[in-house]
């Protein structure tokens, strides 16, 4: 991809506080990835699975870690974190395009709305009295705003998304085509075989450079709100029950889908998907892989993994007793093996009996 203009290798290496190995007046004039990179363009190495890839690159200038460095000869960025870096460069040589603030006529917009001057609204955006929107929010085409919301400064919400009444979005977020955030949670009281439904007078609050994929869905809460904490980000086609609570900078893949009233701890890294039943707490730098069952508390920090298919829940439950007792049956049939192997053998020489 070719950038708007050329920049000399030093420059990039300043900007993410990086240091030059070789021509640090090399111009860069576009970015791509290792294996199809050309003269001009800049790029990163961090598998060591793609080692071969790196030695027969033709990028003019590759970012890379210090270990990597050593034994490559071309332009290079040595950092710490090329990933990284790599991002920060391609922030740099694509700037999100600033948009004009400016409402369009197609626009409706109820009594008692606060919109900061610096807002742009696009075809057909709708919002409901007594919200307030901050300066340098873009709400696209199709947009709907509740009654009582709040959008932080610099948020960007993409075409068709919708967000309830009541709800709270911090500063800087993103909101991608479709989501939508604050329908009802799914509450229902059984009573003589139907269902009553339970209001759900809570919100959703958002903190800040929270980022929501498209068409994922965040339920608000039922007396108190479902919340995200600062730095969230959430992949598309993902679902958050009403009063989950998530922690700063956790990020979730998709096709997940975390039921009611669940805490999950900052810095956690949830994979695609991955199932959360209701009423269990995460601890702090969880990661689950992919695919994933979460049926019980995870108090610990640590990698977690596995999914057994259902059964008959009294045969379930049978089976999920035994394998908790795996383990203690292995150690005990490992002393076991061990006695017999002493009890078989005399003066060292096997034993055959009489």
């Amino acid at each position: 991809m070719r950038a708007a203009s050329t920049h000399r290798l030093q420059e990039l290496a300043q900007h993410i506080a990086g240091e030059v190995r070789g021509d640090a007046e090399y111009l860069i004039t576009g970015i791509a990835p290792l294996d199809t990179a050309e003269a001009g363009d800049i790029t990163f190495f961090q598998a060591s699975s793609l080692r071969s890839c790196l030695q027969s690159s033709q990028a003019g200038a590759v970012i890379l870690s210090p270990e990597s460095a050593d034994d490559f000869s071309g332009n290079c960025i040595v950092v710490k974190n090329p990933y990284a870096a790599f991002a920060k460069i391609m922030q740099y040589l694509f700037p999100v395009a600033r948009h004009e603030p400016g409402i369009h006529h197609s626009a409706q917009l109820d009594r008692n709305v606060q919109i900061h001057p610096e807002v742009r609204m696009d075809a057909f955006v709708k919002v409901d009295s007594g919200a307030q929107i901050a300066a340098g929010v873009w709400l696209e085409a199709g947009v709907f705003v509740g009654a009582d919301v709040q959008i932080g400064a610099g948020t960007h919400v993409y075409p068709g998304a919708k967000i309830y009444s009541g709800c709270r979005i911090g500063e800087r977020c993103v909101l991608h085509a479709g989501a939508v955030i604050g329908a009802d949670g799914f509450g229902f009281a059984e009573e003589n075989g139907k269902y009553l439904k339970i209001p759900q007078i809570g919100g959703v609050l958002i903190g800040n450079d929270v980022e929501i994929g498209a068409n994922t869905c965040i339920d608000r809460g039922v007396l108190t709100d479902t919340v995200l904490a600062d730095g969230v980000k959430i992949d598309n086609l993902v679902q958050i029950g009403h009063n989950v609570q998530i922690g700063a900078h956790t990020v979730i893949a998709g096709q997940t889908g975390i039921a009611g009233s669940t805490r999950i701890g900052s810095h956690c890294r949830i994979g695609g998907q991955v199932g959360v039943t209701g009423h269990v707490d995460l601890a702090d730098n969880c990661v689950i892989a992919g695919q994933s069952a979460i049926t019980h508390s995870l108090r610990s920090p640590g990698v977690y993994s596995g999914v057994v298919p259902a059964h008959e829940i009294t045969r379930w439950r049978r089976i999920v007793a035994r394998f908790d007792g795996l383990d203690t049956l292995f150690r005990r049939v490992k002393t076991l093996e061990k006695k017999s192997a002493h009890h078989a053998s005399f003066d060292g020489e096997p034993f055959h009996g009489e």
